[in-house]
C-alpha cells in the first residue's frame, strides 16, 4: 500500500519551525543592554529639578560653628506631607558637597518671594532639630542630626498669579529704596506702581496685602 506524500506546503512550514525556534531562543537569552548608572543619576536629578530647585546656598559660620541656609523653590502646589519629602531629597543631595554642622532649608512658590518670609515654610536640619544646637556635632556628622519642621499647608486658590507677584516684587524693590523713617513711604511707593502699571492705587494695595497674607498663612 503506497503511503500518501505530504503535500510541499507541510514541509515548508516544518523547514521554517527548524529556523525560527533557535532563532526566538537565542532573541531571548541574549544579554539585554543595562541603562547606565550615569544615565539612571541623570534621569533622577533631572526628576528632582522638575519638583524643587534650589535657588541659592549660603554658608554661614560664626563662633567655629558652620550653619548653611538654603532657599528652595518647590513646583506645583505641595502639601506638607510633599515638602517633609523634599526636605530628605535636598539634604540627600547637599550634604555631599557641604559639609555643616545645621542647616536652614527656606521654602517658597516663587524666585520672586526669596529673601522674604517663607510662604511654604521652613525645615531644620541640626541636632535634635534645633539650628542653636549646632555645636553638639562636627561637621558632616549628619547621622547625629534630625529635622525639625515648620511647614505651612497652603489654600492653593489664594496663591498670586504671574502678574501679581510681578507687581508685588516691584512695590517691594521700590519700597526698599525709600526711607524707612518716612511714614508716607508706602503710599508714595503704591502711587508709584500704580502709574507704572496703569491701574488703581486700591488694586495695587490689595495685591500687596495679599502678598503679605499669602506668606503669613
Amino acid at each position: 500500500m503506497k503511503k500518501k506524500r505530504k503535500s510541499n506546503r507541510v514541509y515548508r512550514l516544518r523547514r521554517l519551525a527548524v529556523f525560527l525556534v533557535p532563532l526566538g531562543c537565542a532573541f531571548w537569552f541574549w544579554p539585554q543592554e543595562s541603562v547606565p548608572t550615569t544615565q539612571l543619576k541623570a534621569e533622577q536629578a533631572s526628576i528632582s529639578e522638575e519638583i524643587y530647585t534650589i535657588e541659592e546656598r549660603t554658608p554661614i559660620e560664626q563662633d567655629g560653628v558652620i550653619r548653611y541656609e538654603y532657599d528652595i523653590v518647590v513646583h506645583g502646589n505641595p502639601s506638607t506631607d510633599e515638602l517633609q519629602s523634599v526636605s530628605h531629597d535636598v539634604i540627600d543631595d547637599v550634604k555631599q558637597s557641604d559639609q555643616f554642622q545645621a542647616a536652614l532649608l527656606r521654602f517658597y512658590d516663587d524666585a520672586a518671594y526669596i529673601g522674604t518670609e517663607p510662604p511654604l515654610g521652613e525645615a531644620v536640619f541640626a541636632p535634635e532639630g534645633d539650628y542653636g544646637l549646632a555645636d553638639w556635632v562636627e561637621p558632616g556628622q549628619t547621622d547625629d542630626m534630625m529635622f525639625g519642621w515648620q511647614l505651612r499647608e497652603k489654600e492653593w486658590t489664594t496663591k498670586l498669579t504671574d502678574t501679581e507677584i510681578q507687581i508685588w516684587r516691584s512695590w517691594q524693590d521700590q519700597y526698599t529704596k525709600q526711607n524707612p523713617d518716612d511714614p508716607d513711604a508706602k503710599a508714595k511707593v503704591t502711587r508709584i506702581i500704580a502709574t507704572e502699571y496703569e491701574l488703581d492705587p486700591k488694586v495695587v494695595q490689595q495685591i500687596v496685602l495679599k502678598q503679605h497674607v499669602w506668606a503669613a498663612l
